[in-house]
């Protein structure tokens, strides 16, 4: 492969090939998985694949596009100067087999017939003599037939087939998209003016065709496409635009300058007679999470849908890179904006011989799936679709996480919202809330390393790899040691040295330990809360034996099963490291299988230990790694205790533990640990409010924090929690740095476009009654009158008064500032009408569409309020 890559893609009847171009052209094989026995090193870099042919003949394509011939790869390429070639990468050459238009210019476009693999259409540039859009059948020559040549004077800028694969549909000029249906002699053709013809794709079902233009995504019903059915809007200009073949509501688009995969769900409104849509919008990167914030990879340029493995693509990396990428698990569910139940994925459109009715291993949706996640009232639920078109085929688990049919990860993160989770974090609501114990001491080793309005780690309080900055400095306190005795009775000659400094008590303190002379107490305390075997822990580790074997032996009058505690405290208490730690570290290793409780292992281990070989307590995982770093601060030289935070921290970034924070602290290694938390459980809920408490410095900047925040805000907006994201945005606001940035959202006027609100408010010179008044059904900028409400039919910012049909002078004189709620302005967000929002409010508790009576748009079914909750807000 040399030089930079214009496209890829994978041929839809061979699921392990696929093409790329650019300067050559090359065809791979993506190498089976359960092979080993590679003789030779991938080709590629980030996929492994086998490199099988290119084509020479055609450099520089301007466009390729893969057939869907199952007997062989063929794909069509479109060079610059209007030249279309077949290729089946062999060495034979056949001229009938290349196609060369009249009159020399630009191959635009090129599409397949997924019925008829033999046809091809052609999109050419435009010149005033020439048709630009070809229809080829490769089998019988070139075309010479003026039934299979369309659009005079005109330029093909994108070509698809609709799902008849009858009707070729074209954007044309600039300006139009056309579908000419070829099933008669003479091809009708039907046309719609718009400028959305930059790229076209029908969506599996053939239900909704996409098109676009710059940022602009349009839908429509190519059944009926008089009207665009909705008008989706984007911050940046898109690349490519592309249905999931596995999905029919997954749409995909590539932006500019970007490095995420924007999907968009696309959804009808559960609503009788309402034929409005919306659409799920998730931004996601594709990259590896150690890549994702390396600087590895910038951009996304281009990417191909595989037609058969489930939500599976190729990606194109900075025009050099390719990248097998698979959806995550998380994005397998929507949300319905009208109800709160949430609405489960959808079964693959094409199912692999796994899947097949005759597995026995295979089970149906129904067995599957929870029953509640049917709406009840609309009486339907996603179909589940076969390659057939029948519904009810089998389901094979393969594709999908085995967690989501477990576990309704939606409905627990709703509740959790609910709960006020994350809001206010103290140990007294988490003990009220459905918490797992692994989140309920997540947050509680936060809450305790959380101090000075900073998240300390153990890393930067201990100074370990600052270099020499000023933290660096003041951890750099006289580290004392110790040599301690071990208590009388037990014989031990192995020399037990602790550390001690400022520092590491410091350490001590945040990983839950107490000073020794307040150790009876902390053990006391445990033993109340029902941690006996960590308490006992806890005191061996001081050399605390026989406290320990006191505390193990009340533990066995409470446990219905007290043998390992009564076995334990026999063993401790007639413990003698001389004449029994051989034969106990012999036996250690078989015992430790059948010991289930991590701390009695890690008390065992700790007294048959060699010498000052700590190694099998710090890897004992079933103790906590707070437990595990205050032991090290006690025990470890600090070479090895920097090599060892070093390695728990690289081991909780690999895990996704977010026990690792302790280590970490509010640093980028942090976010790398909430990002690979994020990557394995798909709970943005607990990143974002982690994110949101505790990284209140620098880093709260970072475009991860950001899109995590974002993205949990999103979910309270689809379940209605409006005050829930209230609370949260005032909290977000409260953290941020003083300098607050210039309001960008405001009222505009539609002639001058200045701010109408801003220019009120900026006002140098008092006004008086009569000045104000008017000002305020104007535009202070050009006096042009704003809006007329839907409903009263007066300009918007009149004041009115409909309690009493009189106006507060209070409210007159001072203008804007005191205007109440009830007359603020209120627009739909589809359709753009709107009114004074106390008249709105009134008219939607009794009508569900726009009160313009021109408009067919039902403005009240975009929102999940119901008419009988709708509060008097005047």
């Amino acid at each position: 492969m040399s030089g930079n890559l214009h496209g890829l893609s994978w041929f839809p009847h061979f699921p392990d090939k696929f093409v790329s171009w650019g300067q050559e052209i090359h065809l791979y094989e993506v190498r089976n998985k359960d092979d080993h026995n590679h003789s030779q090193k991938s080709r590629l870099p980030y996929i492994s694949v086998n490199y099988l042919a290119n084509e020479s003949r055609y450099q520089y394509a301007r466009c390729v596009a893969a057939s869907y011939h199952s007997d062989q790869p063929i794909i069509a390429v479109g060079l610059a100067d209007g030249k279309v070639g077949i290729c089946n990468f062999r060495d034979t050459y056949d001229s009938s087999w290349e196609y060369t238009p009249r009159q020399q210019r630009m191959c635009t476009c090129l599409a397949w017939n997924e019925l008829d693999a033999n046809i091809l259409a052609i999109g050419h540039d435009r010149h005033r003599n020439d048709t630009c859009i070809t229809i080829w059948d490769i089998e019988r020559g070139v075309p010479k037939e003026t039934s299979n040549f369309f659009g005079v004077g005109e330029s093909a800028n994108s070509l698809c087939w609709d799902r008849n694969h009858r009707t070729v549909i074209a954007g044309m000029s600039q300006k139009m998209i056309k579908l000419f249906d070829l099933r008669q002699s003479n091809a009708t053709c039907q046309s719609i003016q718009t400028k959305t013809v930059q790229g076209l794709s029908v969506s599996p079902n053939g239900n909704y065709l996409c098109s676009y233009v710059d940022s602009v995504i349009t839908l429509w019903d190519p059944r009926n496409i008089k009207s665009p059915l909705r008008q989706i809007q984007s911050s940046k200009n898109h690349l490519q635009i592309a249905w999931c073949p596995t999905r029919t509501s997954l749409l995909s688009s590539l932006q500019r300058d970007s490095a995420y995969l924007t999907l968009y769900d696309i959804r009808s409104v559960d609503n009788e007679n309402s034929g409005e849509i919306y659409h799920v919008k998730r931004q996601i990167s594709p990259f590896p999470p150690k890549y994702q914030h390396s600087g590895k990879f910038a951009y996304v340029n281009c990417h191909s849908w595989h037609s058969r493995d489930f939500e599976r693509a190729l990606l194109l990396a900075d025009a050099l890179n390719i990248l097998d990428f698979r959806l995550p698990a998380t994005l397998h569910t929507a949300h319905s904006n009208r109800r709160k139940l949430p609405l489960l994925m959808q079964h693959p459109l094409y199912a692999s011989a796994a899947a097949s009715p005759s597995s026995t291993n295979a089970a149906t949706p129904t067995q599957q799936l929870p029953t509640s996640s049917c709406s009840t009232n609309s009486g339907s639920c996603l179909d589940f679709i076969s390659p057939g078109g029948g519904s009810g085929s089998a389901l094979n688990v393969d594709y999908l996480e085995p967690e989501l049919f477990e576990l309704d990860l939606v409905d627990e993160t709703r509740q959790r919202a609910l709960e006020d989770y994350g809001i206010r974090p103290d140990n007294k609501r988490f003990a009220d809330q459905h918490l797992t114990p692994y989140l309920r001491n997540v947050w509680a080793t936060l809450l305790n390393v959380y101090s000075e309005e900073r998240l300390t780690g153990l890393k930067a309080t201990l100074g370990i790899n600052l270099g020499h900055t000023s933290e660096a400095l003041m951890a750099s306190s006289r580290i004392e040691s110790q040599l301690l005795q071990w208590p009388e009775g037990i014989n031990n000659s192995n020399k037990l040295i602790c550390y001690r400094s400022e520092q590491r008590d410091s350490a001590l303190n945040l990983c839950g330990w107490v000073f020794e002379h307040e150790l009876e107490r902390f053990a006391d305390q445990l033993f109340a809360n029902k941690e006996y075997s960590r308490a006992a822990m806890i005191c061996v580790f001081h050399l605390k034996i026989y406290h320990a074997c006191t505390i193990l032996s009340l533990a066995a009058d409470k446990m219905k099963d007290p043998s390992m505690y009564r076995i334990t405290v026999i063993a401790l208490s007639s413990f003698n490291a001389d004449r029994c730690s051989s034969s106990w570290r012999n036996q250690r290793s078989s015992a430790n299988m059948q010991i289930q409780d991590p701390h009695l292992r890690a008390i065992f281990s700790f007294l048959t230990m060699e010498k000052d070989n700590f190694e099998a307590v710090l890897k004992e995982e079933g103790v906590s790694l707070a437990d595990r770093m205050a032991f090290a601060c006690k025990y470890l030289s600090e070479t090895k205790l920097a090599d060892y935070v070093t390695q728990q921290i690289q081991a909780s970034i690999d895990s996704g533990d977010l026990n690792g924070l302790l280590l970490t602290g509010e640093s980028l290694d942090g976010i790398s640990i909430l990002q690979s938390y994020m990557d394995t459980s798909f709970d943005v809920q607990t990143v974002a409010l982690v994110a949101i408490n505790y990284f209140r410095q620098e880093h709260f900047a970072d475009k991860r924090i950001q899109y995590w925040i974002a993205s949990y805000l999103d979910h309270l907006n689809s379940w209605g929690l409006w005050e829930k994201r209230a609370e949260l945005d005032i909290k977000i606001e409260s953290i941020r740095s003083s300098s607050r940035s210039s309001r960008t959202v405001f009222l505009s006027c539609n002639f001058c476009g200045k701010s109408v609100s801003n220019a009120l408010l900026d006002e140098p010179r008092p006004r008086s009654t009569t000045t104000s008044t008017n000002r305020l059904s104007s535009c202070p900028s050009c006096r042009k009158p704003l809006p007329r409400c839907s409903l009263c039919l007066m300009h918007m910012g009149t004041m009115v008064n409909m309690s009493n049909g009189e106006t507060s002078h209070t409210e007159v004189s001072s203008g804007w500032q005191t205007k109440p709620f009830s007359k603020w302005f209120s627009w739909c967000q589809t359709c753009r009408h709107g009114g004074h929002t106390e008249h709105i409010m009134q008219w939607f508790k009794q009508n569900s569409e726009c009160p313009v009576s021109s408009c067919n748009c039902r403005c009240f079914d975009m929102d999940g309020t119901k008419p009988n909750t709708l509060r008097d807000i005047s």
